[in-house]
């Protein structure tokens, strides 16, 4: 395990470098962001933080937050603990609009069938010790009973290496989140891509 700096660059002279160090959850400057109870959906999804019931807020209705929805809803689901019941709150009209046409389908369909609340058009503007105080309409309005809030915000890119070994290194590519966060399939294609040229 070497951390690639631009000394080392220099000092190994490889005809190619290419630079996929991904990218990190966003995380906003709202008040209560570093709460107890406030986890990255990377890390949920990573098997960081682990949820086994109660009740789930998720931050951003992307594809990771309704991916992260999707796993969590009704999680766990018994008379003992009753399950994991998830809220999402989407500053946008709807939820999942990043998502491809035939699975974005699929998915609306489980996250209804599973009882995914959706509070659509909404900016969170407080994280609370058990909710979010959110925007809507114009309105605030306290969402309280939570026991996690999840940020699934999106992700920006992570690159401090290309531009600092351009100049030395002949061809330098960028691929993955370190070039734009998007799907893992643009990734895999980006990555095949630099395999054939190189």
């Amino acid at each position: 395990n070497t951390e690639v700096t631009p000394g080392l660059g220099a000092e190994m002279k490889p005809d190619v470098v290419v630079v996929a160090t991904g990218g990190v959850p966003l995380n906003p400057a709202t008040p209560g962001v570093n709460g107890k109870k406030v986890v990255t959906a990377h890390d949920v999804l990573a098997g960081k933080v682990a949820i086994h019931h109660g009740n789930v807020l998720i931050v951003g209705g992307g594809m990771v937050g309704c991916e992260v929805a999707d796993m969590l809803a009704n999680l766990g689901d018994n008379q003992i603990t009753g399950g994991t019941h998830v809220t999402i709150v989407e500053m946008l009209h709807d939820i999942g609009l990043d998502v491809l046409p035939q699975p974005r389908m699929l998915l609306m369909a489980r996250l209804r069938e599973k009882g995914v609340r959706v509070i659509a058009s909404a900016t969170v503007k407080e994280i609370l010790d058990d909710g979010v105080v959110v925007t809507k309409d114009g309105q605030e309005e306290a969402v309280h009973g939570m026991n996690w809030i999840i940020l699934a915000m999106g992700t920006k890119s992570v690159d401090q290496l290309s531009n600092k070994i351009r100049d030395r290194i002949d061809e330098v590519y960028v691929i993955g989140d370190a070039k734009e966060p998007r799907r893992a399939l643009e990734a895999i294609a980006e990555g095949a891509e630099v395999g054939r040229r190189v």
